[in-house]
């Protein structure tokens, strides 16, 4: 009898797993069940297709339920959400959508990937037709027609996260004016102070409204279903469009039918097999949490990277393999108007958090040879453990090249390299590119002075 393998879940993750399974063992039965229409699809493009630098919405769908089923022989099922586990019968009990009726599939294995859903302020008004979050394809899309349809003029974004800096841009892009409240007195919590006052200047130069300190305490609407104004503890914005970029977290209510065991943050945790506490019963993507390699703690870290490579994990070993997926460091960037900014393991917090006396040092360098066309300043801030001289942590912010080298730091820190080992590193030296010392070395050599108490 033929192995059958079902996926929980058809975004990052779930295919992922679907497909690697079904390489690992080709005689397999593998079926993917997904609640919504599309599958595969980029939540991070979501923005740059509503801004307009991405025009064409079929490229933001890569595999369609008919493709994944011809080039990678996985079974599709759209419009079937799953609502129980019967884990001691080897079962899952889905709604097919469509023909408003139960369903059951048995499964040898089983990956859940079932994703992570927004957080909401939990207001009245919150549903109106011209509230949006930006967690789908059907998001995206839904946004786009508004603007082109009703041609809004004014926007209010809530949250200033990663999600919060990119529908900024896409929304001044597309020709409104923008607002951004905040609850906090900067922007991206997680980056340094220097990172986070730059990111408000950026916003500024683009000239979109920052405001600090802001807790929404309710919506007006006009009696026909928009919101025209939020009111806030500090004051009152009109608002044609309202983009809520809250944040997300794991989607686990399917999880807990079978008892599976959540973390801290309320997501799945699993061994580095992407096993649960349940036999035959694996996970993966954003409805899990993540063991960070840095300081060994788990974190919840929603990336389409790190969900795609537990999917693998999960995929293979459901199918007879032996793969491991150790953690991650965390690394994310995001491109805000005229600079990009990166921030790779540890913030300076984190690190304090976790028992380690950091040390922070902060220097800007020039992304090319000063004279050449085009160079632009970089500022880099490295935390590092003053006990071992090793690099924890580091934000990367400026013009063009400064995520690139934040790939450099992040490659640095998955393989514990001190900063002495860091200002050593063999790094290109060409006036297009890079000046004779990388501002990464630069950066390393003066948080390795600053660490042995010599000047710089």
């Amino acid at each position: 009898m033929k192995q059958r393998i079902v996926v929980v879940g058809g975004l990052a993750a779930g295919p992922s797993a679907a497909s690697k399974a079904k390489r690992v063992n080709p005689n397999a039965e593998v079926l993917l069940l997904e609640q919504g229409e599309y599958i595969s699809y980029g939540i991070c493009e979501i923005p740059y297709f509503i801004g307009g630098a991405i025009q064409d919405p079929s490229l933001l769908v890569p595999y369609s339920p008919e493709r994944l089923r011809q080039v990678k022989g996985v079974e599709v099922k759209t419009g079937h959400r799953v609502d129980e586990i019967q884990a001691t019968k080897k079962k899952v009990i889905a709604r097919d959508l469509e023909r408003e009726k139960d369903v059951e599939f048995q499964y040898d294995k089983l990956i859940l990937a079932t994703g992570s859903r927004v957080r909401t302020l939990g207001l009245e008004g919150e549903d109106s037709r011209n509230v949006f979050h930006v967690k789908s394809l059907e998001d995206g899309y839904g946004i786009r027609r508004f603007i082109e349809q009703e041609k809004p003029r004014r926007a209010v974004v809530i949250g200033g996260g990663y999600v919060g800096m990119e529908m900024c841009e896409a929304l001044s892009s597309a020709g409104l004016e923008v607002t951004l409240l905040h609850r906090a007195e900067l922007p991206m919590s997680r980056l340094e102070q220097s990172a986070r006052t730059a990111v408000v200047d950026a916003l500024g130069r683009n000239r979109i409204r920052f405001q600090p300190r802001q807790r929404v305490r309710s919506f007006e609407g006009d009696g026909a279903g928009k919101v025209t104004a939020l009111v806030t503890t500090q004051g009152r914005y009109p608002a044609d469009v309202v983009i809520l970029a809250l944040g997300v977290e794991p989607r686990n209510d399917l999880a807990r039918t079978a008892r599976l065991s959540v973390g801290k943050f309320g997501g799945l945790t699993t061994n580095p097999k992407q096993e649960t506490n349940v036999d035959g019963i694996y996970a993966a993507g954003d409805c899990c949490e993540v063991k960070n390699i840095v300081n060994n703690k788990w974190m919840y870290v929603p990336l389409a990277t790190y969900a795609s490579r537990q999917g693998w994990v999960a995929g293979e070993n459901a199918a007879g393999g032996r793969a491991t997926f150790a953690g991650a460091i965390r690394a994310l960037g995001v491109k805000i108007f005229d600079i990009e900014v990166a921030h790779v393991g540890l913030s300076s917090k984190e690190a304090e958090d976790s028992g380690i006396i950091p040390v922070i040092e902060e220097i800007s360098g020039n992304s090319r040879v000063s004279y050449y066309p085009g160079n632009s300043t970089i500022g880099i801030i490295l935390v590092a453990d003053k006990t071992t001289g090793r690099l924890l942590g580091a934000n990367v912010y400026g013009g063009d090249g400064a995520v690139l080298r934040a790939n450099t730091l992040a490659a640095a820190i998955q393989h514990k390299l001190t900063l002495e080992e860091v200002a050593k590193l063999d790094l290109i030296y060409a006036p297009p590119f890079a000046p004779l010392w990388d501002p990464v070395l630069t950066a390393a050599r003066t948080t390795a002075k600053k660490m042995a108490g010599r000047s710089r």
